[in-house]
């Protein structure tokens, strides 16, 4: 069985010429776009032993400026860094596809990849793009059963946790929505555990809930 690189070669023309087709921009396993509030990355993800990949995507908040390593230059980020990581299926175990000998197959295997993230990954990326779009009809009470309410909304799985997508939900609407960046807040700060008084996202739940009282 070929290996990752030999892989990419066979597919990364084809793989490149559909996402550009979407109006996406990149090279070999990862295509990129940009919206006015939002980063927008798919990408094909080799197994760490190689012999297979799987798909996914990832969509980050341009009002998150910031995570647990500090600051983050919106302009340089890689998407490893963005916020909202998502596979797609409804649960965290990926979909693999397994690489073979020759093109041919790895064409159509190729094929299966971009006919999942057409009917999974697309129709979400949509929803982020519209008006309201999907952030903005989130509810707090949603972030019980987290995972399940945002598969059942999405029909994909998403790699963060309830507190850390409510910290990224207060300072997304910190600004624009004040009462609803409040709301989130004062959950997060209610679910974080007994020893997370050094977490990186507790002083903005503390500065939100500070300002809303003025």
């Amino acid at each position: 069985m070929i290996n990752t690189a030999d892989f990419k070669k066979q597919i990364a023309k084809s793989f490149g010429q559909e996402m550009r087709n979407h109006g996406f921009k990149g090279t070999g396993f990862e295509y990129k776009q940009e919206t006015d509030d939002f980063l927008i990355a798919i990408y094909i993800d080799p197994g760490r032993w190689g012999g297979s990949c799987s798909a996914g995507f990832a969509i980050h908040p341009k009002q998150v400026d910031k995570n647990s390593m500090g600051k983050l230059d919106i302009r340089k980020i890689s998407s490893y860094q963005y916020e909202f990581k998502m596979g797609l299926t409804k649960y965290a175990r990926c979909e693999k596809w397994e690489y073979a000998d020759d093109e041919a197959t790895n064409l159509k295997t190729l094929n299966k990849i971009l006919k999942a993230i057409k009917s999974k990954a697309f129709p979400v990326i949509d929803k982020f793009k519209e008006t309201p779009n999907i952030l903005e009809s989130f509810k707090v009470d949603e972030l019980k059963n987290f995972h399940g309410n945002w598969s059942e909304k999405t029909g994909v799985s998403i790699s963060t946790t309830d507190v850390r997508f409510a910290w990224a939900m207060t300072l997304i609407f910190e600004n624009k929505k004040p009462q609803k960046a409040k709301q989130f807040a004062k959950w997060g700060l209610k679910n974080l555990g007994d020893t997370d008084d050094d977490w990186f996202g507790k002083p903005d739940f503390d500065r939100v809930l500070k300002n809303s009282s003025h």
